[in-house]
């Protein structure tokens, strides 16, 4: 009886190995098919930049047309991956590029793309946000600020 149970267990922990295996080839799979779509995966979310000079309204649009939304870099992780991300694609000609933040809806009240608050992280240019000419309601990263956050105009 006891040898029987034992061998159940180990076939037991054989096909979980088994699942286990299939699963992460599984997921091995869609993450290579992602990557030549020019999709990266980090915790989980799919990533894609795009290498054109856009308005932050044209970003917004063209994240739309392709299912998703300007990325959301709500800790120092996600934002180290983004820039890593944009350099992967960026022939340098454009200099900038535009994630999920503003204060469109009211100046210095920075919300995400889904209309939670900012928070705690950020990671601001020295001297940013600073709504230049008062008309800087989205934000950016930007080469000559070192990759850090900077207040643009839409």
């Amino acid at each position: 009886m006891k040898r029987d149970q034992d061998d159940m267990f180990t076939t037991i922990d054989a096909l979980k190995r088994a699942s286990m295996y299939k699963e992460g080839s599984r997921i091995h799979a869609l993450e290579q098919s992602l990557h030549e779509m020019s999709y990266a995966v980090f915790r989980g979310i799919c990533y894609k930049a795009f290498n054109t000079r856009q308005t932050f309204s044209e970003a917004v649009a063209t994240c739309g047309e392709d299912g998703g939304t300007l990325a959301m870099p709500r800790d120092a992780e996600i934002n180290a991956f983004l820039i890593s991300l944009y350099k992967s694609v960026s022939d340098s000609t454009c200099g900038y590029f535009w994630f999920g933040l503003h204060d469109q809806r009211e100046e210095g009240n920075f919300e995400w793309m889904d209309g939670s608050a900012l928070g705690t992280y950020n990671s601001w240019y020295p001297g940013e946000p600073n709504n230049n000419a008062g008309r800087e309601d989205c934000v950016l990263y930007q080469q000559v600020h070192k990759d850090m956050w900077n207040d643009g105009r839409p």
